[in-house]
């Protein structure tokens, strides 16, 4: 009924069961459960969540005030009598300034 050798092969081995004495190295081998609290894993946590959501507010409100002027007027309406909302306007072609 079994064609393939390496089938044969396998269907003859038969595993052992590990004794106590290996059961019990391999159980104290294993590594201790962490000794560092629930609360402070939470709080680890929550402080990372903060920061990258920090760094995300950042990140949209430089997007926002380097965006060029067509899209900053998508997002909001113009100062009146401004044509340039742009924070990198370049002040040597003012008009304020003469």
């Amino acid at each position: 009924m079994i064609d393939d050798p390496l089938d044969h092969l396998l269907a003859a081995y038969a595993a052992a069961e590990p004794g106590a004495e290996l059961r019990a190295r391999i159980i104290a081998a294993a590594p201790r459960q962490r000794t560092i609290g629930r609360a402070w894993r939470w709080l680890a946590g929550a402080a990372l969540g903060v920061g990258l959501a920090g760094s995300c507010a950042a990140g949209v409100a430089a997007g926002v005030s380097l965006a060029p002027a067509g899209v900053a007027h998508l997002i909001g309406a113009p100062p009146a009598g401004v044509d340039d909302v742009s924070s990198l306007a370049d002040p040597a072609s003012d008009a304020a300034d003469g």
